[in-house]
């Protein structure tokens, strides 16, 4: 595969230096735009700012190669270096700690690292080193320039070369662009000269706060508003482990085979790949966990703009992609999943202050807590844009045959992951060559190594089978090999969201210590089950009060909701599990609790 162009893969905590580094230079890279300036933040800077603070994750880092022209020289590296700062005003961007603001610098300094190294030293094993070298140490973007270059070198002649960004100044497709126009300079002493370049995340700035842009951001609440209010709590609900968190961990699966397919299945249904493996892992989500919407949160660049093609700068946000797979055959699905796509796209999410504002509203209604808990990310972009297939549609019977033979070739290796929040997180990374697909998940108690697997030789079984001809949905579980969860007589479907009455119970005993308290599901109006809970104390309380300290205690609780009505007694039954007992007591107040109901 030759250098792997985005590090996207964390390596073990414990993985010890492939190569040995000799810091032997270091070099001064000097740069002037053509302006300076501040103002406001960019949406997608404000996203990733949030999220790193929120999380610190692996991907607060963006890192990758920059590829060496034959016969560069180290004044071409350093060239193009100042090449690509005096172009891009992100890469000469600080940010004061206020969280509101950015702040571009006119002129200023870099330092490039140098390091000697064994001159038979892969360059794969050359950049992966420099990539650990540059990510030691943290950005302290109030001072410190968001970017990092290191060099090897060999009798003073550039072997390999590496950059760190800070995420939140540069994308996956910022990062791509970057890389290719650090080459072309160092290529090209005639390219050096260059003025500004289309927007600027100043412009940006702007025009997301223009009545244009104000307009956008409401059509996009409106959309978030609509989704949120009927997507279950918890996609891939599943019981919390007796034995309590078992910590992060990712299953990642290397397929010849389903790369194999892809083009077939993308030239039949005039989709691309990628929309393929989306369609294939809502297949088998819907297969896995009986709900047929499937929604879930994606990156989008928001790169449909003209101005924004060349643009460097952190424009991925989340959308919410939301695809229902209940249709016949595959082929529909994959068609399915592509308009939910561009529809989603031209909705992401707006400002972090709204966005809290909305679902927080959402959360109160619903007796819910909206988190990322189930998510889809292709970041397959960064490995080289889409081959399509020159042949026709219909693959042939050897091709079928190569992609089944070819199944004997996957495999799916589970690593150690840095600490992430999100439940069940997909990721795809490539599809030429191999299809190489992520699983991760904050929990491995919760989810195994053995389901994470489960689930990626289902995708994989099922674009494989695809690669042939269309396969009905009614033979999923045939294809996939993928089970149903498992669900007692404890689970109930309360608003779309499967919940363990159980662990709503623990709810209410932890929110409300009353002198008694009790949950049941029971029918509502239109047989639909809805959640009441009965209690009684002698300390006056209403319906808001007990409704708000629910919600305050549910976050990491997803197999759990807050009622829909609270009913409080002057006291408890003899018997609290008796629901007929519960309604012979005399009621002091009874509502729902919601911001705004009166109670």
């Amino acid at each position: 595969m030759g250098i792997r162009p985005i590090d996207l893969v964390p390596p073990p905590d414990d993985a010890p230096p492939a190569v040995t580094l000799t810091r032997a230079d270091e070099l001064t890279v000097r740069f002037t735009g053509d302006r300076e300036g501040t103002g406001p933040i960019t949406l997608g800077q404000a996203n990733m700012l949030g999220w790193i603070a929120k999380e610190k994750p692996y991907g607060r880092f963006a890192a990758g190669p920059l590829e060496l022209p034959p016969g560069a020289s180290m004044a071409d590296v350093t060239a193009a270096v100042a090449a690509l700062l005096t172009r891009h005003e992100a890469l000469r961007t600080l940010f004061p700690g206020d969280g509101r603001t950015q702040r571009v610098l006119r002129c200023g300094e870099l330092t490039v690292e140098v390091f000697t190294a064994d001159a038979d030293a892969e360059p794969q094993v050359l950049v992966n080193e420099l990539i650990r070298i540059l990510r030691a140490d943290e950005f302290d973007l109030t001072v410190q320039l968001p970017i990092r270059v290191a060099v090897t070198a060999v009798d003073g002649v550039p072997t390999a070369a590496a950059v760190v960004y800070s995420h939140v100044v540069v994308d996956l497709p910022s990062m791509v662009m970057l890389g290719r126009q650090f080459t072309e300079l160092a290529a090209d002493p005639t390219r050096r000269q260059v003025g500004r370049q289309g927007d600027q995340p100043l412009d940006q700035a702007a025009a997301e706060r223009s009545e244009r842009g104000r307009r956008r951001a409401e059509e996009a609440l409106r959309y978030w508003e609509r989704t949120l209010t009927t997507i279950p709590q918890n996609l891939y609900a599943v019981p919390p482990a007796l034995q309590g968190p078992g910590g992060s961990s990712s299953s990642w699966l290397w397929s010849r085979a389903a790369a194999l397919a892809l083009p077939h299945i993308a030239a039949r249904t005039g989709a691309s790949t990628s929309m393929a493996v989306l369609a294939a892992v809502c297949a088998v989500l819907r297969q896995r966990t009986g709900h047929r919407l499937i929604v879930m949160p994606t990156l989008c660049s928001n790169r449909y703009e003209r101005r924004l093609h060349d643009y460097v700068g952190p424009l991925a946000t989340d959308s919410l992609v939301s695809v229902e797979v209940g249709c016949a055959g595959f082929d529909e699905l994959v068609g399915r999943a592509g308009t939910a796509v561009l529809r989603a796209n031209r909705y992401p999410a707006g400002r972090p202050e709204d966005m809290t504002r909305l679902t927080d509203r959402i959360s109160d209604e619903r007796g819910i807590h909206i988190a990322r808990l189930c998510t889809f990310n292709d970041s397959s972009a960064a490995m080289g844009p889409e081959k399509r297939p020159p042949g026709p549609a219909d693959p042939t019977e050897a091709d079928a045959a190569e992609a089944h033979r070819a199944m004997h070739e996957t495999t799916v290796v589970s690593r150690p992951w840095g600490e992430i929040r999100t439940l069940l997180a997909f990721r795809l990374l490539d599809k030429q060559g191999q299809l190489i697909l992520g699983l991760l998940t904050a929990d491995r108690h919760r989810i195994t190594d053995v389901d994470s697997e489960l689930l990626l030789r289902g995708v994989e079984r099922l674009l494989v089978e695809a690669a042939a001809g269309d396969v009905p949905l009614d033979r999923l579980d045939e294809v996939t090999g993928v089970t149903p969860l498992s669900r007692d007589a404890d689970w109930r479907l309360v608003d779309s969201s499967w919940i363990q009455l159980s662990q709503t119970q623990r709810l209410l005993d932890d929110a409300l210590p009353t002198a008694g308290v009790r949950v049941f599901a029971v029918p509502d109006d239109q047989g639909r089950t809805e959640l009441v809970a009965y209690l009684a104390d002698g300390t006056p309380v209403t319906p808001r009060q007990a409704h708000l300290a629910c919600l305050e205690r549910l976050p990491g609780r997803d197999t759990a909701m807050a009622p829909r009505r609270y009913v409080i007694c002057a006291r408890a039954p003899e018997d609290p599990t008796d629901l007929s007992a519960w309604q012979r007591m005399e009621v002091l107040h009874v509502g729902d609790g919601r911001q705004g109901t009166p109670q």
